[in-house]
Formats: structure tokens, sequence, C-alpha cells
């Protein structure tokens, strides 16, 4: 393991315990929903001073629960928070269309249909497969609600057993883009116990970590292709030493969503996630929507 000096993408690995267990039903629209964890915040510093963080596990709004889906969480920090607090189950409503959060749920919804080839995707997301959020509002939910929607779109479970939390916003081509409150984010998603944590910069109280090279500005050489851009290769791999060392958590930096499914590939070694993975790596993401 090496010491960070200088970094444009990063994995860092922390040791953590046993996961939290069982997957009960969904509550019913309107229940009061308490969180299966709940501490007290620690004190954090500069932009983060006064924060807390929650980690929901991505729940769709038509109540069901999808055994054949992996567990997915989003990350959010509380401005003014006093706690960190985990949900397996989060409350039914939804912010409004017109919200950050929302927003970024359709245009994860049409990348994830472009990933897995799906061209008679309804321009909206389906009633059904919209995200229970609370009042949730920012755009930080993109990159994994992405990859719980290209989850939901193929056969089986991407991620296998995994827990995977992550936060970063999604761009219509399959950026992720940076989003602020990364360290309370990371400290809120370790409560879960997972096996990855995707975040769009490095964090700032880490200080062990492995270099997987990326650019976080797309620019491809002449005759290059997306994947080296992207360097796909390697996140597969880190994701193949990550599988070797299963009691750990892998702290990634993606800049694209390519990128993460890269990494799962090699985490899992699962045919149906490397072959959405491949697929991926160099295809050109198109979707009816602006990139800005």
């Amino acid at each position: 393991m090496k010491s960070i000096i200088v970094s444009v993408a990063t994995i860092c690995t922390l040791l953590v315990g046993d996961g939290l267990q069982g997957a009960a039903q969904a509550e019913a629209a309107g229940n009061r929903i308490a969180p299966v964890v709940d501490e007290p915040a620690p004190v954090f510093t500069g932009p983060n001073t006064g924060r807390g963080g929650q980690a929901a596990r991505i729940e769709y709004a038509d109540g069901r629960y999808y055994p054949e889906n992996s567990a997915w969480y989003r990350l959010a920090y509380v401005q003014g928070g006093t706690r960190l607090q985990v949900y397996e189950h989060y409350a039914a409503d939804s912010v409004g269309p017109d919200s950050d959060m929302m927003r970024s749920e359709t245009v994860a919804w049409h990348v994830a249909n472009a990933i897995v080839g799906n061209a008679s995707a309804p321009d909206q997301v389906p009633q059904w497969a919209h995200v229970r959020t609370g009042n949730n509002t920012g755009p930080s939910a993109g990159l994994i609600f992405t990859l719980s929607f290209v989850d939901l779109l193929t056969h089986g479970q991407l991620a296998g057993q995994l827990r995977v939390a992550g936060t970063g916003g999604i761009a219509a081509d399959g950026v992720a883009f940076a989003v602020s409150g990364i360290d309370v984010k990371i400290r809120t998603a370790m409560l879960t116990h997972p096996a990855v944590v995707f975040v769009t910069d490095r964090p700032s109280n880490l200080e062990h970590v492995t270099i997987v090279d990326s650019k976080s500005i797309r620019f491809m050489e002449p005759g290059q292709s997306i994947a080296a851009t992207l360097n796909v290769e390697r996140y597969e791999q880190a994701g193949r030493s990550a599988a070797k060392d299963p009691g750990t958590t892998a702290i990634l930096v993606v800049h694209d969503v390519r990128q993460a499914l890269a990494w799962l590939c090699g985490r899992t070694d699962n045919p149906v996630t490397c072959g959405v993975a491949h697929r991926a790596a160099n295809m050109t993401i198109d979707t009816p929507l602006p990139l800005t």
C-alpha cells in the first residue's frame, strides 16, 4: 500500500467488519422510517464544519424490494446536522421534478439505458422506478442512481452481494462530476460496511492510497480510445486486487460511470457485470439530453 503524493484518481483501503444483516420488505408508503444506524456526527472542520450525514439504501417508488438487485447507498450531508445516519428504508415521498435531485435521476435513467443498449426507453423515468429521496434535493446521487438503474435493467445482481455506496453527479455522457461534503459522506458511508465507496475527489482525511491514473477533465489524444482515456483496464485491475482482500472497503475516485463499472467487473468477476462494463468501455454514451 502506498502513501499518496500526487493523485488524480485514488483508491483508499480501510479495514471494516461484517456488513449490516438482512433485507426486509419495504415499509408501506407514509410510514415513519427510522435509521438502522444513528450516532453523533464527529466534529468536522473546514467546509464540513457543522455537518451531519445520511446514507440511504436506494428503494423505488413502487415499494417493492428487489432481491435480484445489489445494495446501493446514496450519500448526503446535512447542513447543521448533528448525526450520522444509515437508512435501509427511506421516506416514500420524493422531491419535485424541478429539483436537482430529480433532474439527476432523469439523466441517470437515460445514461443507464444507453449503457445497456435499450433504445426504446421512455423519455421520463417510469413512476415505479423513481427513487425514494425524502427531502434531499441535490444532484450528488447521480452516479449511484445510474449504477442502480443499470442493475435494474440487467439480469442478476450487478455488484453481487456487495454493498456499494457512492456520491457524485452524473452528466448525460456518463461523466461523474464533483460534489461537496466528501469527508462527511465517506464517514457516513463506512457505517454501511460497503465493499466500495465511489467518490469524485480525494478525501482529505485518508492517508494510505493506491493510485489509478485518470484525468478529471476528458481529453482524448489523437487515435486514443475512450477506454484508454478513462483507463478502465486499470480500474478493472484495481477491482481484482480488492477481491483478494474482501475484508476491506475501497474508497475509489472516479470521473466516469464506466470506471465504476470496470472496478465492479474486476471485483465481482461476474460475466454479466463484465459484459456491461466491457460494452460500455468504448461506447459513446448518446442520450437525448444536453451535456450540461
